[in-house]
């Protein structure tokens, strides 16, 4: 099912953006596209995640023509760079680099952890997130930080770990925290147990990258192409 928003305004960031920006997030769950303007954003998200490869060039250019604006148009590339599936990972940062590579456009990468903390901040009480993702089955990749006048702390940098070691890191005092997930379901019993919010984060899509994309470029904080690499976060496991 698609999803098209025009032009929402960034009510819910504390900054301000100056560049165009075309913006995609396929990590995990879904797919999106946004290109956004000072004035606004043009987004549509596709749930048939599955469909990634045929569908993502397509989706790019549906938002680029609902924006009324061409490739040529836009300044900076931003791409939500994981951790999250192996192969959706490497098919967004595949058409990404061909993108910047084809046009010259800088391409800026925003960890999907601190995308998806941040997308939450106008939605939560406490004072601590812990955003998650679904690995492998029963698996999670999960990160701990602390809300700022100035922005995110990290407390406690992305970790891969079986749920039981999720619930664990959850129990011992980590209540002012909320834990958010794009599907929570599978943690409400943990965070019940632990004392914890839990969100469920259909906020999160690739507009959440625009405002971090923009404060990264204007600190340089970017690489060249051929240093962009996936943050995979997961170690090969060779099948038996």
């Amino acid at each position: 099912m698609n999803r098209v928003l025009f032009f929402l305004t960034f009510d819910f960031f504390l900054l301000t953006f100056f560049h165009k920006i075309l913006a995609i997030e396929c990590t995990h769950q879904c797919i999106s596209a946004a290109a956004g303007f000072p004035d606004g954003v043009v987004e549509e998200t596709l749930w048939e995640w599955q469909r990634t490869a045929e569908s993502i060039v397509p989706l790019v250019q549906r938002v680029l023509a609902s924006a009324g604006t061409n490739i040529s148009d836009i300044d900076l590339l931003a791409l939500s760079s994981g951790p999250g599936s192996f192969t959706a990972l490497r098919i967004g940062m595949a058409t990404a680099k061909g993108i910047a590579y084809g046009t010259g456009i800088p391409l800026v990468t925003v960890s999907t952890m601190e995308a998806l903390a941040e997308s939450a901040r106008n939605h939560v009480d406490t004072p601590c997130l812990v955003p998650v993702i679904p690995a492998r089955k029963g698996e999670f990749y999960y990160a701990h930080y602390t809300l700022k006048d100035e922005g995110l702390e990290e407390i406690e940098k992305t970790v891969y770990t079986p749920a039981d070691r999720l619930i664990a890191f959850l129990e011992p005092g980590k209540n002012g925290c909320t834990v958010i997930a794009r599907n929570i379901d599978p943690l409400k019993d943990a965070c019940r147990t632990a004392g914890v919010e839990a969100l469920k984060a259909d906020f999160f899509t690739a507009a959440s990258l625009i405002p971090l994309a923009e404060k990264k470029y204007a600190a340089g904080e970017f690489h060249a192409l051929e240093d962009v690499t996936p943050d995979y976060q997961q170690k090969f496991r060779p099948k038996r």
